[in-house]
């Protein structure tokens, strides 16, 4: 046959455009019929005709249990929701509303096989323009951060075995301050280190992407077990963990006495970057300090915590001293003018490994029976949405979300101390 000869379905007969066909391994099909298949179904281009026609009859007949469909509980934050049907024990993942046209597929409880949680961070470098007009990085390199999540459900049946589909509507921007996101066994889990750089950010979207993702999950597992999950009596109130204070009261004077400096500074007009990157640093260390004590103030204040065991503090308090150490001599070689990038580099990478070690050891679990008030601190969600506050005007004063320093919104709406974005 030629490459412009009519073609026709071999399922309704009707006649194929010159664009329509969607091949088989031996059969063609029209862009109608392969429009019943089911649209988690992957494998038409490389399936036999025998094999779809067996499809598009289970199909057909799964008209009959969407129609007997009754919806329990509703769950997703995009457009494409998981839709369940407790009372039949049935459930069903499309992004359409009239389900009756859609024909989504109906699966059984019993068919449910486990539920993942797919984040892909993304993670772009903020540069600035020197003196000289061109674009160079800042010291240390300063990162945005966006994160995009979908669930994975995997089934067993004839025709798929997972249906995969989002919780956010695109990327999710939390700005300068990485997530850190991870899956436990009971769920997945998120840390939020010291610095909370968080200010203008979809940061609530990143929580409420995990919520979900959480209460999906612990819907499979139900499906899974046949049961709802257990009950479990609340935790006994934790008694503060007695850590020597003199390193936490030590980072809180230094970084009043750096902020004060910063005042300073500000009044004469004349700013000193190395205090800034420094004070940057040491708010870093100040606040998995204070996470530590569980004092008031701290990052994850209201989330479930484990106590801390001699190994961990000695591990936090290794870290502490090197951090300490490379930062007095990082600070030294600035104001010395003596090239400081690779120590610079090496400071950033002991902080971050500083807050992920905090976060591990007063990690929490996002499961969705009493973490989801820890989840919302500091920052929780509020029902309805207020009217957004006015951004500072050109020449006003405020105080930046990052270093905490009183500076002057300039005309290109950043921190006149540290470089960040106000407006």
């Amino acid at each position: 046959m030629g490459l412009f000869d009519k073609k026709y379905c071999d399922f309704c007969g009707n006649k194929i455009g010159l664009l329509g066909n969607k091949k088989l391994e031996d059969a063609n099909m029209c862009k109608d019929c392969a429009g019943k298949l089911s649209p988690w179904f992957s494998e038409r281009r490389h399936s036999m005709k025998a094999d779809i026609e067996k499809q598009l009859q289970y199909r057909e007949e799964n008209k009959s249990a969407v129609a007997s469909f009754k919806a329990t509980r509703t769950l997703g934050t995009a457009s494409t929701k998981l839709i369940i049907d407790d009372n039949a024990r049935k459930f069903m993942v499309t992004s359409v509303k009239d389900i009756g046209a859609a024909n989504p597929d109906v699966l059984d409880f019993s068919q449910a096989r486990g539920c993942d949680l797919d984040v892909k961070e993304h993670r772009t470098e903020i540069r600035r323009t020197d003196s000289n007009g061109k674009s160079v990085s800042y010291v240390p390199p300063r990162y945005k951060y966006s994160y995009e999540f979908h669930a994975i459900i995997h089934v067993d049946h004839p025709y798929f075995d997972e249906m995969k589909f989002a919780l956010s509507s695109g990327n999710i921007d939390v700005g300068e301050q990485p997530m850190n996101p991870g899956q436990t066994g009971g769920g997945w889990s998120v840390s939020r280190s010291g610095l909370n750089i968080l200010s203008g950010s979809r940061v609530n979207d990143y929580y409420k992407c995990v919520d979900c993702g959480n209460e999906i999950k612990a819907a499979i597992d139900e499906m899974r077990t046949g049961a709802a999950p257990a009950a479990t009596a609340a935790p006994a109130p934790q008694q503060p963990v007695q850590n020597d204070t003199s390193r936490l009261d030590a980072l809180q004077k230094e970084v009043n006495e750096l902020r004060q400096k910063f005042e300073a500074q500000r009044q004469t007009g004349n700013i000193d970057p190395n205090d800034t990157v420094m004070l940057q640093f040491a708010t870093q260390q100040l606040s998995v300090e204070m996470l530590r004590n569980h004092r008031p103030g701290s990052a994850l204040m209201g989330a479930a915590r484990t106590e801390l065991t001699p190994e961990d503090n000695a591990r936090l308090d290794a870290l502490q001293d090197e951090i300490t150490a490379l930062r007095h001599k990082v600070d030294v070689q600035m104001k010395q003018g003596v090239d400081a990038r690779q120590d610079t580099e090496r400071l950033t990478a002991l902080t971050q490994q500083l807050s992920r070690e905090g976060m591990r050891i007063q990690g929490f679990g996002m499961g969705m029976m009493g973490a989801a008030a820890g989840m919302q601190q500091p920052a929780p969600q509020p029902t309805p949405d207020p009217a957004p506050t006015p951004a500072p005007a050109a020449g006003s004063q405020t105080t930046c979300p990052v270093c905490g320093a009183t500076t002057k919104v300039g005309a290109a709406g950043i921190c006149e101390y540290c470089g960040s974005k106000i407006v």
